[in-house]
């Protein structure tokens, strides 16, 4: 996942508001231009007054099952040129691997893959200014609950957000964290929203009893050895990274404890593409889980052409490094069966209406293409 978490996030507006903003960029160069960090210590409590925590995840695919072994049935070629949004993560390996494989033009698709930071890819998304785009299905919840017109179809694999303290720290669980600051890449990114899980099963509040404090996502690890913060939370690589070089250990991930999450990263699609042509969905999530499988069984090819095309600011070996930490095993079905559980245990972190009914929520986060994988 970040997946799609790189960049810092300014406080959000309210749906309508942000929806309109993004739809009236009628250049599409837009989408490219990196956003601008803030000053990198914003604190949880200015950021969270007015704003609302703003995320989201959804996805598309499939083609006819004769044309290979792997695929479901789906859809032929598409018209248009779809835009698929990343943030520059090594979890998204899958999209990158189906964009450089020719995976996507095998199912019948003309994809083209756009940079973009922070929430802005969410509220592409939604806006249909991006086709579809990966991302972490908490951070997706409170977007789509304020009217985001995205669904999520697909988990794509497993692993990716980490919860690090430096390696002499003398914190040694969640539970210590109390009263303490804890570095973000952006306030309700997918490490934020999943960590404050823990948060609640430690007895925590998650925005009342620690300090989120935002930081530009490559400038975390500096934070946390600098002492500005004592835990930093982040999606790879800048969640390993410090743990790699020395620097850290995890105090816990997403795939440990009892939140552990099948998937972190998923596929995201625009609601309009899934209402209008639900096919090609179909086909753009049947090839994005294709090069799931890819990566899983190509590790060192995979962990190349994300640094040869320059995806990820690592070494090589060190993408590799990250990309052997995940399971790489997409589903629909899956996915599904997470979400309403997921939103019930994620409405008790107060990111969500007080009012949410998990089951009319995962009503509108889930896109059902009838896939049956």
């Amino acid at each position: 996942m970040s997946s799609t978490d790189g960049q810092q996030d300014e406080p959000q507006p309210e749906a309508d508001e942000t929806n309109a903003a993004v739809a009236s960029h009628d250049d599409e160069e837009d989408l490219a231009t990196p956003v601008e960090p803030e000053s990198p210590a914003l604190s949880r409590r200015r950021l969270f007054a007015g704003a609302g925590i703003a995320t989201a995840v959804v996805a598309g695919g499939g083609l006819a099952a004769w044309l290979t072994a792997r695929r479901t049935p789906g859809a032929g070629n598409v018209n248009r040129t779809l835009k698929i949004g990343y943030g520059g993560g090594v979890c998204e390996g899958p999209l990158y691997v189906a964009h450089h494989q020719k995976i996507f033009e095998k199912h019948g698709l003309d994809v083209e893959i756009i940079k973009t930071g922070g929430d802005e890819i969410k509220d592409a998304v939604g806006a249909g200014k991006l086709d579809a785009a990966p991302g972490i299905f908490f951070s997706w919840l409170k977007p789509i609950e304020q009217g985001i017109d995205a669904k999520l179809a697909a988990g794509l694999h497993e692993g990716c957000l980490r919860l690090v303290v430096t390696k002499d720290s003398p914190l040694t669980s969640v539970a210590e964290l109390r009263g303490k600051p804890i570095g973000v890449g952006a306030i309700g990114d997918s490490a934020m929203s999943f960590f404050s899980l823990d948060l609640l099963d430690a007895g925590l509040h998650p925005s009342e009893d620690v300090d989120w404090r935002v930081f530009p996502a490559d400038q975390l690890a500096d934070a946390l050895t600098r002492g500005d913060v004592a835990a930093i939370a982040a999606s790879d690589p800048n969640g390993l990274l410090p743990t790699l070089k020395g620097k850290a250990r995890e105090l816990t991930n997403n795939q440990q404890g009892a939140n552990r999450q099948l998937y972190c990263c998923a596929t995201a699609i625009n609601g309009r593409l899934l209402r209008e042509d639900p096919d090609v969905a179909r086909s753009l999530v049947t090839a994005w889980a294709e090069g799931s499988r890819w990566v899983g069984a190509n590790i060192a090819q995979t962990a190349a052409l994300e640094v040869e095309h320059k995806y990820v600011a690592a070494e090589q070996p060190v993408v590799e490094a990250i990309l052997n930490t995940y399971g790489y095993n997409p589903s629909a079905i899956r996915l599904k069966d997470e979400i309403t559980p997921g939103i019930a245990k994620f409405a008790r972190t107060g990111y969500l209406d007080r009012k949410t009914d998990p089951n009319a929520l995962a009503d509108k986060v889930y896109a059902d293409l009838a896939l049956t994988w």
